[in-house]
């Protein structure tokens, strides 16, 4: 797999699994991350969001049992993607920085993203 070199302070690596993002009216969408890093997410859904919109998100990291990792986000950027006016196909590529993640979830998250680097 190959990992992203930017001038981020932490690798940001690829990834391809299912979400759950939870907005602040309780409204409940489907994510699929991209990529990953223990500073945030990048999602691709085809629910709206906006920037600087909490969420909740929850997931599952690939090869683990029963760790679903939950933190609180705020979208950093988005992108629309697709055709507009036929809403079915809109798709949103939405960039999602971390806050306030727990010591134990930081640690899983930095594991992981290790293995994925070495």
């Amino acid at each position: 797999m190959q990992v992203q070199r930017t001038s981020r302070k932490a690798p940001r690596v690829p990834v391809s699994f299912m979400a759950s993002c939870c907005q602040q009216d309780l409204n409940e969408l489907g994510a699929k991350a991209y990529n990953l890093s223990p500073g945030g997410i990048g999602i691709k859904t085809n629910y709206p969001l906006s920037v600087k919109e909490r969420l909740a998100v929850a997931f599952q990291l690939p090869d683990t049992f029963d760790t679903v990792l939950c933190v609180t986000g705020e979208v950093a950027w988005l992108q629309c993607n697709g055709d507009v006016p036929r809403r079915e196909k809109t798709f949103f590529t939405v960039g999602i920085k971390f806050l306030n993640v727990q010591e134990s979830t930081r640690g899983i998250l930095q594991e992981y993203i290790q293995s994925l680097v070495d």
